[in-house]
């Protein structure tokens, strides 16, 4: 849950502060990077170190996308209420 909540967040700050483009796409899968170590250290805490390798495998391949997905959804948000088309 914890890595669900950065991923919003990572996406947002970067529609907001970073312009469109490859450098914006590229900060979100690195920010993807930081939730799923952020959510598997979580869960190592609490379960244990097996739990967090295991569990670690899944979200550096999930989250970094999950984070792409969201940021291309924010920007169509965005364009979408100031009237602007904006990227494909």
């Amino acid at each position: 849950m914890l890595a669900l909540l950065i991923d919003v967040i990572v996406a947002w700050l970067l529609v907001q502060f970073v312009p469109a483009g490859t450098k914006r796409m590229l900060l979100g899968l690195l920010g993807g990077w930081v939730a799923a170590f952020a959510g598997s250290a979580t869960v190592g805490l609490a379960y244990g170190w097996f739990a967090m390798l295991s569990r670690m495998t899944i979200d550096l391949l999930v989250h970094p996308l999950l984070v792409a997905g969201l940021v291309w959804l924010f920007t169509k948000l965005r364009s979408r209420g100031k009237g602007e088309a904006g990227p494909n």
